[in-house]
């Protein structure tokens, strides 16, 4: 089976200081792959670097779907499929939810009347355990920081991504929280054969999810790749032994 994605020798530097170095990885279709790494590892650069947010410059390559995108624009690899969910969610005032959402489905070539998507994005965020009106509410303004997270879902299952790149979606969430996060994450991925990258702290958020392959940074290195056994390593002794 060819790999959705497939990362080679990225490297990526930051005025001067070396934030990712030389760091391999793929994804398969479907697969739940899981990055790790202690505070300053490089795994929100990694995830950035993914949809090429250019803040950082970058060597190395990065295929998607069988395609070179390198060079791609972040908002050329959104096209193709591709997904972030952010850390820090942006605040966007005066610009409600829906209308970004709508554009952002629009631009994708997808035509939804206006009911259908309506409709639609009223059933995810009830599923999330979100207020429909919060979808006329200007994008992540006023929201606590576990149901900005949760906003960032509903904007990946509205806009339908083969890759999600979910960069610490479960910070901010109770346990409780992170249980339905993580069941609801996993019932997405059986319909819709969505491949995740999660970048994540909190193990608990993968507790309904089948792991494929998880990978350790530190420094900006991948210096442990595995499976699930993998995690149970982690939880059991940290990153000392890596």
């Amino acid at each position: 089976m060819m790999n959705l994605l497939e990362v080679t020798a990225l490297s990526a530097e930051y005025e001067g200081k070396k934030i990712l170095d030389g760091v391999s990885m793929s994804v398969k279709p479907g697969e739940t792959v899981v990055i790790l790494g202690p505070n300053g590892a490089g795994k929100s650069s990694l995830a950035r670097a993914i949809m090429d947010l250019g803040e950082l410059r970058y060597s190395g390559k990065i295929s998607f779907d069988g395609q070179d995108i390198s060079r791609k624009s972040t908002a050329g690899r959104a096209r193709l499929g591709m997904f972030l969910a952010y850390q820090n969610p942006i605040e966007i005032p005066g610009l409600p939810m829906s209308e970004a959402l709508r554009s952002a489905v629009e631009a994708q070539g997808r035509k939804l009347r206006l009911t259908d998507f309506q409709r639609k994005l009223a059933d995810i965020l009830d599923e999330l355990g979100l207020n429909p009106f919060a979808a006329t509410r200007a994008l992540n303004v006023g929201f606590s920081g576990g149901e900005k997270k949760k906003l960032e879902l509903a904007q990946m299952m509205m806009l339908e991504p083969k890759l999600a790149v979910l960069d610490e979606i479960d910070s901010g969430l109770d346990i409780d929280a992170a249980a339905k996060i993580s069941e609801v994450l996993a019932n997405y991925q059986r319909k819709t054969g969505v491949s995740y990258v999660i970048v994540t702290h909190n193990l608990r958020i993968l507790q309904k999810l089948q792991v494929g392959q998880v990978y350790v940074l530190k420094s900006g290195k991948v210096v442990a790749k595995g499976g699930p056994k993998l995690l149970e390593e982690v939880r059991k002794n940290g990153f000392k032994t890596l």
